[in-house]
């Protein structure tokens, strides 16, 4: 008999490296007849990578298993203990002739409906079949016997935040939904490509399929949002992903769209597209498009073309497209029985993308809250409970700000500047705060603090610079997790150049104004290729050499750190707000030792990390349902999306008629109602 066990990648790379001969487990084999283990290296790799004999298994309690096997255990000694909470007894499984395949299996490839144990499951001794002394070429067609399953997730946080919960349906969504995102589809439209020429088709102008009403602003003393008059749109600001939202009515409406009709943006951005679902007032950045015999062909038109139309653009202000241009853009029409099953089979397919999207970003909320859950106990004291307490002699926090006072009074003396003062919290204040774990101290940010850098405002041109040009960061530029260098100005002189506020790799940077939830953003920044200086609202914060920056970078993004910036930031409007240096000084912050500090540092970057990969995952899987649904429409157009059968229905219906014979009949129409 086999095994093959789930192993996760982190810890399968320490043991293909040798630093990890020992593998921990809760439970182990009942059947004592193994004689060989496949390793499977869990997601994100997702394939057996390797296998072993077992040398001993060794049973004892978590910390004599730990006294025994950590030299060689390759886990960190806060996760062993993690792992094995609530255990009495552990098993230490010593990993002997090991074998590294040079050609990993993929079992989903070689085995229909494959599904990884959680923990380990049998295998009979001839599953695998060996092609070389180093690889394993198939995978048979045989049962897998599992076992007990062993749920041991990334980490074991509380059941009040729901962040176990959480972890699990990530994971669920990741590995198996985010996986059946395009299955469907990509099979349905698989079985609907069809090689057979189009029948009755004809290739026309847009304007002689439908009606095009190029909107016109009424006077701005007409508009109101008192609900007066009719819904007034302007522009893609009032889109969704289907109908405009209104915000604005007009009393006096110059042009109007009906109920259906397709409402197109012709000013920057040029090209996307809504439905009206009610009769309203079209501004000059907004067409409406006509066609009641089947507007949703022409809608999911225009979607497939959108990029095209948003080319053909013209302007230096802003991008628009004339009426002419629009008329006369060539759409592909089929027979109006067509047009409706293609419509049909469209939105048969886009509902099965749009499920998958929805589960993916239902994921990515969930990663959100599992981050924040991640910081919170890290901030509390919890993700290194197990750790403080098998160490000794650990440093008093009060014993740490001390010492960064004393180096601070000493560096007074050696530049001979007056250093702001700084302060601890109050007492009153104090006894508002959470209770820290023993050692801990809450402080003031300002009392790690060396010194605050702020930059200037200076007129600049609004690219990027080039790598001989000197700029300056946008506030963008740490707003969202990572320092990105591009969202930068291009100063129009080497005469701003200041040395001070040039920023270099590893410096912290804080944005002092942004909206209420933005300010305060920060980052550290890991590598720089442009000369950029800081503006005057992002500032560089020096922290004291005996404080660690990445403590001060997750504790201000967790929600402690965060309800601080907020309580403290000033300003009326949300939509700007300020926080100048001295109320970053006023920061609460907890303190512990810099042992500590890095501790925790690490439990939260081996958990976030993880993070990391399943939004890398899930945002290549958004992509990919993007690109599929261009996919589709592009088939849809060119005649290929409808098989056989549907075809064959289609051309029996009685309505049927070449798509030449719909334009005369639409034509006789236009001409009857007095339109060209």
């Amino acid at each position: 008999m086999n095994v093959l066990l789930s192993i996760k990648p982190i810890y399968v790379d320490e043991i293909l490296a040798g630093k990890k001969i020992f593998e921990f487990r809760k439970s182990i084999f009942k059947k004592k007849d193994i004689s060989k283990v496949f390793i499977y290296s869990s997601y994100p790799v997702k394939k057996i990578v390797a296998s072993f004999e077992i040398a001993r298994i060794i049973a004892d309690s978590p910390k004599n298993l730990w006294d025994k096997c950590q030299k060689y255990g390759g886990i960190s000694e806060n996760d062993f203990f993690e792992y094995f909470k609530n255990s009495d007894i552990g098993y230490a499984i010593e990993i002997t002739n090991l074998n590294e395949f040079s050609e990993p299996i993929n079992p989903y490839k070689l085995k229909k409906n494959f599904r990884p144990p959680q923990s380990y499951c049998y295998l009979p001794l001839d599953y695998f079949e060996n092609k070389s002394t180093n690889s394993i070429s198939r995978l048979k067609n045989q049962d897998i016997v599992v076992s007990e399953s062993d749920n041991d997730y990334l980490t074991n946080l509380d059941d009040n935040n729901n962040t176990s919960k959480t972890q699990k349906q990530t994971k669920l969504f990741n590995e198996d939904r985010s996986q059946k995102v395009t299955e469907l589809s990509e099979e349905l439209l698989k079985n609907s490509i069809i090689k057979e020429e189009k029948i009755g088709w004809i290739e026309t102008e847009l304007s002689r399929v439908a009606e095009i009403i190029m909107g016109q602003s009424p006077p701005s003393s007409t508009y109101n949002e008192k609900g007066i008059g009719l819904p007034f749109f302007q522009g893609k600001a009032e889109f969704t992903e289907r109908h405009p939202v209104v915000s604005k009515w007009c009393s006096q409406p110059n042009k109007i769209a009906e109920a259906n009709d397709i409402l197109i943006s012709v000013r920057a951005p040029v090209g996307a597209t809504n439905i009206a679902n009610q009769r309203c007032c079209i501004g000059r950045g907004l067409a409406a498009i006509r066609y009641p015999d089947c507007n949703k062909y022409v809608f999911y038109f225009l979607r497939l073309i959108e990029k095209e139309l948003d080319k053909k653009g013209t302007g230096t202000t802003f991008k628009a497209i004339s009426g002419s241009v629009l008329k006369s853009e060539i759409i592909p029409l089929a027979p109006l029985p067509e047009q409706r099953a293609i419509v049909s089979k469209i939105e048969q397919l886009f509902s099965e993308l749009d499920n998958g999207i929805s589960n993916l970003k239902l994921a990515q909320e969930q990663l959100k809250v599992y981050r924040q859950a991640v910081l919170k106990k890290a901030f509390e004291g919890e993700l290194t409970k197990k750790w403080r307490e098998h160490q000794t002699d650990l440093p008093d926090a009060g014993e740490l700000l001390e010492q960064i006072r004393k180096e601070r009074e000493e560096d007074e003396k050696v530049s001979g500047k007056k250093l702001s003062k700084v302060k601890s919290p109050a007492d009153t204040e104090l006894a508002e705060l959470p209770k820290l774990p023993t050692r801990w101290r809450w402080a003031e940010l300002g009392e790690v603090i060396d010194n605050i850098q702020a930059g200037k405002s200076i007129k600049c041109n609004e690219r990027p610079p080039e790598s001989n040009e000197l700029g300056i960061v946008k506030v963008s530029s740490v707003s969202w997790g990572e320092f990105n260098e591009k969202e930068s100005k291009t100063c129009f002189s080497e005469e701003a150049f200041n040395a001070d506020y040039i920023i270099h790799k590893n410096d912290f940077l804080f944005s002092r104004a942004n909206t209420i939830e933005l300010v305060g953003a920060c980052v550290i920044v890991k590598s720089i290729n442009k000369r950029l200086m800081l503006s005057d609202k992002i500032l560089k914060i020096d922290f004291s050499q005996n404080h660690n920056i990445f403590y001060s970078l997750y504790y201000l993004r967790s929600v402690f750190g965060r309800k601080e910036i907020e309580s403290l930031a000033t300003g009326n409007q949300e939509s700007m707000r300020n926080i100048g240096q001295d109320r970053i000084k006023r920061i609460k912050i907890p303190i512990c030792s810099l042992l500590e500090q890095k501790a925790i540092v690490q439990e939260i970057e081996t958990r976030l990390s993880v993070c990391d990969k399943i939004e890398q995952d899930i945002e290549t899987n958004l992509e990919k349902t993007e690109a599929l649904r261009q996919s589709i429409l592009k088939k849809a157009f060119e005649g290929k999306l409808l098989n056989e059968r549907e075809l064959a229905e289609v051309r029996g219906a009685e309505d049927w008629e070449p798509a030449e014979v719909l334009l005369e009949r639409i034509k006789t129409e236009k001409a009857g109602n007095g339109k060209k």
